[in-house]
């Protein structure tokens, strides 16, 4: 069966630009979105691509392949910017337009000027080498384990990019030149419809990607307080409930910021808003050791971690270790140190609910406020000596 050349050429510069119409106005339509900016530039690419490589024969000819080839170039740069905008890493201008520079800086070579085959080489392996650096990022270890179609893309883009390089290398030693538009035979366009193919896949791919990660985004924009990056309260109260059934029992601790409202009258409410950020960040140091633990902003400067599985003794060792932590933190430099009071409430073997533990820890942190603050108060237990002791 016979390929006709042209015509696919034709078809596949007509998915592009349909394609590339309907992210452009994807992106024009949420500029937040920026991963759609990225896959627009990349078929766009594509379409000038295929535009530069149909006026062979009007324009001068090697301009036309330059053009060309910089523009297929760029498909591959472009949607490379676009992964690593999924994974947020960076992306450095440099990468994203050094494959089109070097392959500018060859066709100032007077050898290569004239040999077609060799120019087609050298942009095959610039958009070969960002095919090989999409495939690492979607295949790092962390990512590739819970995603198979991480494979599929990876596999697909190893497979282009060594089918590439073959095709290239074998043109470059028969010093094949390109075909044209009239007279494209079977094996490049077979070669273009296995092209447009994959690039479609990887298309699809990435934009699954990304609706993965608004997914996840929306998910912890529903759960984390958007301050300190801690469990907000709801969430909280989702994960707090069933843990606090634990076989063993479990302890809570109810954590208040000491005189948090002459923070804000004296110092404003930028300061309240560092202290806040330090003291959960202390929090997360002192707990993050704790397995099982997790903690929570559940109201202003009230905080709150729940402890399955852990005893009374171990749960006071952790509120001293917090409080201890938070002494060392000034919200404003010439500001007096900052304290907690720390309620505890345990369940024991009892199998409490959550809504007992909350209302054991507050009666508990209602007596540390009222015996003097920086203190750590447990639940049916006498006062216990202050922290600062």
């Amino acid at each position: 069966m016979m390929l006709d050349g042209a015509t696919l050429l034709i078809a596949s510069m007509a998915v592009q630009f349909v394609m590339a119409l309907y992210f452009w106005t994807l992106w024009l339509g949420r500029r937040d979105q920026r991963v759609h900016l990225w896959i627009a530039a990349s078929i766009t690419a594509g379409v000038l691509g295929c535009g530069c490589y149909m006026l062979r024969g009007v324009a001068p000819e090697p301009l036309a392949m330059w053009a060309a080839q910089l523009c297929f170039v760029q498909v591959f740069a472009f949607l490379w910017g676009g992964v690593r905008l999924v994974h947020a890493r960076p992306r450095p201008a440099w990468i994203v337009w050094g494959g089109a520079a070097v392959l500018s800086a060859s066709c100032l070579i007077p050898a290569l000027v004239a040999a077609e085959a060799l120019r087609n080489v050298v942009a095959t392996l610039a958009f070969s080498s960002y095919g090989l650096a999409m495939t690492g990022d979607l295949l790092r270890r962390r990512h590739a384990r819970t995603a198979p179609t991480r494979w599929l893309t990876g596999g697909l883009l190893l497979l282009v990019a060594a089918a590439s390089l073959a095709f290239a290398a074998d043109a470059g030693r028969h010093s094949v030149a390109v075909a044209s538009l009239v007279s494209i035979p079977s094996l490049p366009a077979l070669w273009l419809l296995f092209h447009t193919t994959i690039y479609v896949t990887l298309v699809l791919s990435l934009t699954t990607l990304e609706l993965g990660n608004e997914a996840q985004r929306q998910r912890e924009a529903a759960t984390t307080d958007s301050l300190t990056g801690l469990l907000n309260r709801r969430a909280f109260m989702e994960r707090a409930t069933p843990a606090a059934g634990h076989p063993r029992g479990a302890t809570l601790l109810m954590l208040d910021i000491d005189h948090f409202k002459q923070v804000n009258d004296l110092w404003g409410h930028s300061a309240g808003d560092r202290a806040l950020v330090l003291f959960a960040g202390a929090l997360l140091d002192a707990t993050g050791g704790v397995l099982g633990a997790f903690a929570a902003r559940i109201g202003g400067e009230e905080f709150a971690v729940l402890l399955p599985g852990r005893s009374r003794d171990e749960a006071a060792a952790l509120g001293l270790r917090i409080a201890a932590r938070v002494r060392e933190l000034r919200h404003t430099p010439g500001a007096t140190r900052m304290t907690v009071s720390i309620g505890l409430a345990e369940s024991g073997t009892a199998m409490a609910t959550l809504d007992e533990l909350l209302s054991g820890a507050d009666r508990a942190l209602y007596r540390a406020k009222r015996g003097g603050r920086d203190r750590l108060e447990q639940d049916s237990a006498p006062f216990a000596p202050s922290l600062a002791a």
